[in-house]
């Protein structure tokens, strides 16, 4: 199955959606604080083995996916992020 084809299914979208959320709402409080969030970006900066986002780009970042304002990004909210990440594979798989 190609990101394209996942990206194209409603179903398939939300359960990666749900299953990554989970992995990554270490409070199971059903969003992801600004904590976690940096815990979740730095890890990926260390794995990437690239420079640890700033305090302001993290505060850009949080700012970008929480659309209500509320300080904290629920599930979806992060559905659109996992959105544009396939949106992203997707493109790079069809080259």
């Amino acid at each position: 199955m190609s990101f394209r084809d996942i990206l194209n299914n409603t179903q398939k979208v939300k359960k990666i959606t749900k299953v990554a959320f989970n992995a990554l709402d270490e409070d199971d409080s059903g969003y992801l604080e600004r904590k976690e969030l940096i815990q979740i970006l730095n890890n990926c900066a260390d794995t990437l083995k690239i420079e640890r986002p700033s305090s302001e780009e993290m505060d850009e970042i949080l700012k970008e996916l929480d659309e209500n304002s509320d300080g904290k990004v629920s599930e979806n909210e992060f559905q659109k992020l996992i959105e544009q990440v396939l949106g992203i594979m997707a493109k790079i798989e069809e080259k």
